[in-house]
């Protein structure tokens, strides 16, 4: 029995040998330590060392920069450097301007374009009185919208028009210019008049084309009854023809070798578009490729000179001549940009078969007319080019659009300025003695600090039109004015910014999410010389941002090295 016992106790201890050996043999889960708070304490150290290495290093010498990045999730700030310090912000103006039309009319906003009469719909079709076309800043009204308009107005029976076809943009006051109602007197980048009612952007293409016999033919994009064009040039000289058969060929000339050396003032054949300079961070207009086989200097220049009839009639003179076989085509702002666009609306209601008895002129609507049609373009839509391109055209327009929205129709701009600080009042952001004189950025005398500019978007992600706003922005790598920035790093399709460009600034304002999820609000706004490297720190910042983690500190690299602390609090003049 004793010995039986034994036994029975050694294959127990052998079981179990044989079973801790077999455990020890498989591989173990790996499971990462758990942060604790020391871990994450020593990573936020690490992102703040690196950002200050970025906003201490060289290009900030003799500059002026303003930081803040807040933690949306955790409602507390992250990083500050200078953040109260007003700096001019460039086209991150445009974060107010469209954040304050939403903000008064809220989320699913709309821009309209509306269509009353004044007269009486006889039941032949005809309609007794005037056609007023209403608009209310969508700038981006095109010839296709018009002709929506118009087929809405053939919809509902009428067959003629008695009256005249009137152009409505008494929605902003007179002022259209912004260097003037800004304050500034300082074209930064010449705009079209900046109106309530206008089709194509405000401009007119004057398209020249001649054919083989030189002969030139002139029309305008768009065509209305409000432009008339005079040609005043001669003739092309025909191309060669191809040599008859019998005569003894010519001697082929020497092939000249291409110049490595760009005539100056040579200009492309296949199209003339008047280069604009880049101003803000709106793109030049694209530039027409010039076609193989076609020489520089073989393309005759045309002029064309605008000036306003008495009826208000927009007259384009064409001179000198495209060439035989060729086309050129210059872009001039339209004098009267709302009796053109009506000019451009009687032009689509005549080509639906709509007779039209009277004229084309511009005046208010009167109270008493009656709605026939509207054309609803979604603000987001609007908002979107605005700020993912930076247009500084439709900035203009929305920062009109705004004091329009409060109900001052005379004074629009000067309400506006006043309404955009209200908005800031309305959603508890720190003004900070901020201050707005336009709408898209231009004007070198908007102030913002970062604190602001992170107190604005903080308060839009709390918006029942926060998603929507956001979905406006510039998303990096991707699209709009950041899509060639932050390539290949954590920072690409993930920080949504608006972006800001003038000569001796750069800012980059908006939102990006670190490694653990955590959404962040940021701005940087830089002042000085070195608006190349400022773009530069400003990646390197979102990235170091979209790189944070609680549980890894940020890896400093020494390729960028810190400068004392208290040199950037030093400069106390904008660098010009």
């Amino acid at each position: 029995m004793k010995s039986s016992s034994i036994r029975v106790h050694i294959a127990v201890l052998c079981t179990i040998v044989i079973t801790i050996g077999a455990m020890a043999q498989q591989p173990r889960s790996y499971r990462p330590p758990i942060p604790t708070q020391y871990d994450s304490s020593q990573a936020l150290t690490s992102l703040r060392t690196r950002l200050d290495q970025i906003f201490t290093s060289a290009p900030y010498r003799s500059s002026r920069v303003s930081v803040m990045v807040w933690s949306l999730k955790r409602n507390v700030p992250v990083y500050e450097r200078n953040s109260r310090q007003n700096l001019t912000p460039a086209s991150t103006t445009k974060l107010f301007s469209t954040a304050a039309y939403y903000q008064l009319n809220g989320q699913n906003a709309i821009v309209s374009t509306e269509v009353k009469t004044d007269g009486v719909l006889e039941a032949d079709g005809t309609l007794r009185g005037n056609l007023y076309l209403i608009g209310h800043g969508d700038a981006l009204l095109s010839v296709n919208d018009l002709e929506f308009l118009a087929d809405k107005v053939r919809a509902l029976g009428i067959k003629r028009i008695t009256g005249n076809i009137v152009g409505d943009g008494y929605a902003f006051d007179g002022q259209s210019n912004r260097a003037v109602y800004s304050g500034d007197y300082e074209d930064v980048q010449p705009l079209p008049p900046i109106v309530a009612l206008s089709v194509n952007k405000g401009t007119v293409a004057v398209f020249a084309s001649a054919g083989k016999t030189g002969r030139v033919n002139v029309q305008t994009i768009p065509a209305s009854d409000a432009f008339d064009v005079v040609i005043r040039t001669a003739a092309a000289r025909p191309q060669p023809k191809a040599q008859a058969k019998g005569k003894p060929k010519a001697k082929p000339k020497a092939k000249a070798k291409p110049s490595k050396k760009k005539k100056k003032g040579s200009r492309a054949d296949a199209n003339i578009d008047e280069s604009i300079d880049r101003y803000g961070d709106a793109p030049p207009e694209p530039r027409q490729r010039r076609r193989k086989g076609r020489s520089r200097s073989r393309a005759p220049r045309i002029s064309v000179t605008s000036s306003t009839l008495p009826n208000g009639v927009q007259q384009f003179v064409v001179s000198g001549s495209p060439g035989a076989n060729r086309s050129a085509t210059v872009y001039i702002a339209m004098s009267k940009p709302a009796l053109a666009t009506a000019g451009v609306f009687a032009n689509r209601l005549r080509g639906g078969g709509i007779e039209i008895d009277g004229r084309i002129e511009e005046r208010r609507t009167p109270a008493n007319a009656r709605f026939l049609a509207q054309f609803r373009r979604p603000f987001v839509d609007f908002a979107s080019v605005v700020n993912k391109r930076s247009d500084n055209y439709l900035a203009e327009h929305v920062f009109k659009m705004v004091g329009a929205a409060c109900g001052d129709h005379s004074t629009t701009a000067v309400r506006a300025k006043r309404a955009m600080l209200e908005v800031l009042d309305s959603l508890r952001v720190e003004r900070n003695n901020c201050s707005f004189n336009d709408g898209s950025g231009l004007s070198r005398r908007n102030l913002v600090c970062a604190a602001t500019e992170v107190g604005l978007l903080r308060q839009i992600h709390k918006q029942e039109w926060g998603q929507e706003y956001r979905s406006t922005l510039a998303v990096g790598a991707y699209d709009g004015t950041i899509r060639r920035r932050m390539h290949g790093s954590p920072a690409a399709n993930n920080v949504t910014a608006k972006t800001g460009t003038l000569r001796n600034v750069s800012a980059l304002a908006g939102y990006v999410t670190t490694r653990d999820g955590e959404l962040l609000a940021f701005s940087f706004i830089s002042n000085g010389p070195s608006v190349g490297s400022f773009k530069g720190m400003e990646n390197l910042a979102a990235m170091a941002l979209a790189s944070f983690s609680y549980k890894q500190p940020v890896p400093i690299p020494q390729d960028i090295l810190p400068t004392p602390a208290d040199t950037v609090d030093e400069i106390t003049t904008d660098s010009e």
